[in-house]
Parts: C-alpha cells; structure tokens; sequence
C-alpha cells in the first residue's frame, strides 16, 4: 500500500509539472502572437519590471523569460508554421501575381518585400507575404531580380507568375526587364536572400538593439523614375497608385506658381514640428499641420487640406511665431483651395486603391477616364492653376498613354506605359464598372 502511495503521488507530481509547463508554453506562446506580433511591441517588454508584476498577478507560477529567448525559440517557430501554410497554399494554384517594393528602416537598412496575390479553390482573393529581404547595396536591377528569383525557386513558383507589379523606379524596371528566365546564371555580385525558413539566421543577422516599435518603413530612394524602360517586358506592370502620385507630382514641378505657394506650406509645416510655441496654439484652436514626406501619396495634399482647415486670421497668429514669418495672401489662399478642387479626384481614388478588398487593376481605366473628365469640367472654373490642369492633364495622357490609345483606338507602342489589355479585361469583367463607365463618362478622350 505504501509502495502504491508513492507511485500515486509521482505520478500526481508529474502531471501537475506537465501541466505547469504546458500553461507556461502557453503563455509564452500567446505573448508573442498576441504582444509582440498582433500589438508590434518591442521583445523586451517580456523583461520589463511592470510587465512582470502583471504576468505574476495573472498567473503566480509565471516563470519570467528573456527577449533572446523569445526572439530564439518562439517566434521562429511561428514563421516556420506561416511558411509551411503558404508552400501548402501556393502548391493548389496554377497562377499568382506578385507585387514588389523596396523599403528601408530609421537606420537605412534596406529591404524587399515579395507579396503574392492569387485566386483560390474557393474563388476567394488571397495575398501572402513571401518575405522581407535584407537588401544589402548595390541596389541595382540585377540584385533585385536574383533576391526575388532566389524567394521564387524557393517556393517553387517561378513558372507560375502572371504579372509583377513595381513602381516606377529604373531598378525596378530594370529588374524585370527581360522576365524572370532571361538569365539563370548566378548573379556576378554573389548577393543571396535570407529566407524565411532560415529564421535564426536572419534574427542573427539583425542587430540585438532593433525592435519592431523602431522599424518605420520608407521608401528606398532609387535611381530617377526612368519612363523610357518602362514597357519593355509584358510581365511587368507599373503600380498604378505610385503612378498617380508622379502625375500630381509633375503637375507640381511644371507648375512655378503652384511651387512657390506649396513652398510656403512646406516651411509652415516643418516649422509647426519644431516649434513648442505654435503646437500649443495649433492645440488651442484644436488643429494640426500635416508633414510633408516625399514618398507618401497625397502627402501635398493633406498639408494643404490641414492648412485650409485652420482658417485665415488663426493662421496669421501661427505664421507671426517664425523666425522668418512667412504671409499667405488671399490669392495664395485662392490657389491653395483650387489645388484641393483638382485633386479631390486623385485622392479619392488613391484611397480607395488602398483598399484590401479592391481589385485595383479593374479600376485603372476607369480612374484614368474620370480624372480627365474632371479636369476637362473643372478648368472653366480654374483662375489662377491653369498651368497645373494643363500640366496633369498632359501627365496623364504621357504616363497613361497605352489606356489612351486604345480609348482613341489609335495605333500602340511597345514601350507605351499601361498598354497591356488587362486593365480593360479586368474593367469589364468586374460587376462594379463593366461598360458602364463609357456610358457615364460622355467625354471623348482626344484633346
């Protein structure tokens, strides 16, 4: 009897130690999904004294752990799960569409992100992140297309890419320039990608002080955008939403009177970020000025919405607290709500490209047609943008000039941009637009 007395109590031990250990698994696994992942907190909160008073109050058996370990034992396991998942995704379709970006953190390091976009069994629109490579200089085209045929043959689906959309900077056209099967040899710089199935290598590779709170991507400044390649290979499509943002931008840069007032809203908003003085008056009168960033859509377009929020006599007293006070005339004013009126349009469908749930592709003529018309209408009313509605009226039939030609059904180059017939397929075939918007649009395309 007291030989089964002990034999009991062991095994009474031994389960409660199992359960002990699969709670705190459990804990720790539900940390890192829902913490570090879902919320993007930095991983040495898990060694934070407030973090660990919490998690004892919770639970009293918690067995505290550190950022390296978590960083070493947790999260690869999840992305070695999420890349399982994908390989099994990808394996039941026979075409997918990719879409590519470069991008670099506070510290410059740059990277590629490789998403991939597909129909499933269910008719059902999917996208999975194949990898964020570290993309180490030179930034060139032939690096950039053995980094994503590396993520490619990786996951076995070069043979099943449709189209790659980039925007429109020269190495990324470059990239793509001859397809993906132009060249099979190794690349001469010897630059290979970190995979997502080697996990502890790419966490190694990142410095122990990076943390997910201080990763802020920015686009990576690439060579000029280089119009001329653009066309070369069907394979690849320019980024519509990228594309519009340079339409605005060449309206912008052609357009000297509209430069001198958005300059004006420039000084004003870096001043306003800097200034303790003017943030408690912007507070006060419960406003904020937008920050320009170059590589954000619609960035000059926000600023100038938040300027003319603020109103003309609020906006005097702001501008008296610089050092080098600058005035907005009421002509200045004028322009600045003209600039709004034409790039409404442009905003609005910048945003709704944004969308998850949008087939972009199928929206692209559509846009395209309606913002023509919407400088065609609105320049009668235009006193002193003209320049700028002639300047984004002429971006649009350049950088759009495949769309045009087939809307005038004219004779197409080989190097016209947007000229692939798939944006009219997609048009068509989407239930939202079909013909209907040759019926609504009652402008004819030709200047």
């Amino acid at each position: 009897l007291s030989e089964q007395k002990h034999a009991n109590d062991d095994n009474t031990a031994a389960a409660h130690s199992t359960s002990s250990a699969n709670r705190q698994n459990r804990i720790l696994l539900f940390t890192a999904k829902n913490l570090i992942v879902r919320c993007n907190l930095p991983l040495n909160i898990v060694e934070s004294a407030g973090f660990r008073v919490f998690m004892k109050d919770y639970c009293f058996k918690y067995e505290p752990i550190s950022a390296k370990k978590l960083k070493r034992d947790i999260l690869p396991s999840f992305m070695n799960n999420v890349s399982k998942t994908i390989h099994e995704a990808l394996n039941k379709i026979n075409y997918l569409s990719l879409t590519i970006d470069g991008w670099s953190d506070r510290r410059c390091r740059s990277f590629l992100g490789i998403t991939c976009h597909f129909i499933d069994d269910k008719m059902m629109s999917q996208a999975y992140l194949l990898d964020f490579v570290r993309h180490k200089s030179p930034h060139t085209g032939e690096n950039i297309k053995q980094l994503t045929e590396d993520v490619l043959d990786r996951f076995e689906i070069k043979e099943k890419v449709f189209k790659i959309i980039t925007d429109n900077a020269s190495s990324m056209i470059k990239a793509y320039k001859f397809g993906l099967f132009a060249d099979e040899e190794t690349d001469e710089h010897g630059d290979t990608s970190s995979s997502m199935s080697e996990v502890v290598t790419i966490f190694d590779d990142y410095d122990h002080d990076l943390e997910l709170s201080d990763f802020q991507a920015i686009n990576i400044n690439h060579d000029e955008d280089d119009d001329d390649l653009e066309g070369t290979t069907n394979i690849r499509l320019s980024c519509f939403a990228h594309t519009l943002q340079l339409v605005v931008r060449d309206g912008f840069k052609k357009s000297s009177n509209i430069s001198r007032v958005l300059n004006k809203c420039q000084v004003l908003a870096k001043f306003s970020h800097k200034s303790s003085k003017m943030a408690d008056l912007l507070d006060e009168i419960n406003k904020n000025i937008n920050k320009m960033n170059v590589t954000r859509c619609n960035s000059e377009y926000l600023l100038i919405k938040s300027i003319l929020s603020i109103g003309k006599n609020d906006l005097d007293a702001i501008t008296k607290l610089m050092d080098n006070s600058i005035q907005f005339s009421n002509n200045d004013l004028i322009v600045l709500e003209e600039i709004i009126d034409l790039l409404e349009p442009f905003y609005e469908i910048s945003v709704k490209c944004q969308a998850e749930t949008i087939a972009t592709a199928s929206m692209v003529v559509p846009a395209v047609i309606h913002s023509l018309s919407h400088l065609h209408d609105i320049k009668e009313n235009i006193l002193f943008c003209t320049k700028l509605v002639q300047q984004l009226q002429l971006s649009i039939e350049t950088r759009f000039s495949g769309i045009i030609k087939r809307l005038n059904q004219t004779d197409i180059m080989e190097n016209d941009p947007f000229s692939d017939p798939v944006y009219f397929m997609a048009t068509v075939l989407d239930p939202a637009f079909k013909f209907y918007w040759i019926r609504d649009s009652g402008f004819k395309i030709t200047s």
